[in-house]
């Protein structure tokens, strides 16, 4: 039985005149991969409700989505629905939802059934948009950032830009606390310049396997002790956090690594 890992971080918002009344606790999950925790993923249900977070927010990767293999979104779905009858929800597409989205003669209806399950749900998908949300009087602002899959390519290079960015989600408020839904965090310089203060990730599972002193050895991407593989990053005065993740769905095992729960506790 693996032991779930809470992580937590504390944030101070930029904006002096927007800083919430009391702490504002966020919990973080990503690349649950189908990955269940006891009987309709209880415990990791238990461990989330346990932080008593003011709103859940899920970075992709819910499911598993590979050509001619039957995708299961029951799990991801009931799992975001359960916690959304304590606090709201919002979640983003990874690179796995994503593939069923733009790729729907391979996954036939997929995408559909995951879009109607979460509206279901009451549970907020954020496909290149934005969202304002007020916490113990703390203004912020999600946006939900759709990461093109040439930029999930296993040995490529592209990289996303700061334009690009703009281009799919236009600017970021300058009043507002702005929070970054974004799957994969190599592009954290962009997301930096594009003008995230706060930018959430998942996708690289940790580096798989980490090392004392090393950190993590590989990414989805079959890159080599990825730079942005787990913990928080700071550049130009914006930061980024990137979990761990839940689950896998490779070949490569999690060693020293367990998988987590993220915890911002924002003042």
């Amino acid at each position: 039985m693996s032991r779930i890992k809470t992580k937590k971080y504390h944030i101070v918002i930029p904006q002096e005149d927007n800083r919430p009344e009391r702490p504002v606790r966020i919990a973080m999950i990503g690349d649950l991969h189908n990955r269940r925790f006891g009987e309709g993923n209880c415990r990791l249900v238990d461990t989330i409700l346990k932080q008593y977070p003011d709103m859940v927010l899920s970075v992709g990767d819910l499911t598993v989505s590979k050509p001619n293999k039957e995708i299961n979104l029951d799990i991801g779905l009931s799992l975001l629905k359960r916690l959304a009858c304590d606090c709201p929800v919002y979640c983003v597409n990874g690179n796995h939802e994503f593939r069923t989205k733009l790729y729907p003669e391979t996954y036939p209806g997929a995408y559909a059934r995951l879009t109607a399950g979460l509206h279901n749900g009451g549970i907020r998908l954020l496909e290149n948009e934005r969202c304002d949300v007020e916490l113990a009087g703390a203004k912020m602002t999600l946006y939900g950032l759709d990461i093109p899959p040439k930029y999930y390519k296993k040995w490529g290079q592209d990289f996303i830009s700061a334009e690009e960015i703009r281009e799919l989600i236009g600017e970021p408020s300058r009043e507002r606390f702005g929070i970054l839904l974004a799957h994969n965090p190599v592009y954290f310089e962009s997301y930096a310049l594009w003008g995230a203060d706060l930018t959430l990730s998942g996708h690289l599972h940790g580096g798989s396997v980490r090392l004392p002193f090393v950190g993590g050895v590989a990414s989805p991407q079959m890159k080599l002790f990825p730079k942005y593989a787990y913990g928080m990053y700071q550049k130009y005065q914006r930061r980024m956090i990137v979990t761990a993740g839940l689950g896998t769905h490779s070949f490569v095992p999690r060693l020293n690594n367990p998988p987590e729960v993220v915890i911002l506790e924002l003042t």
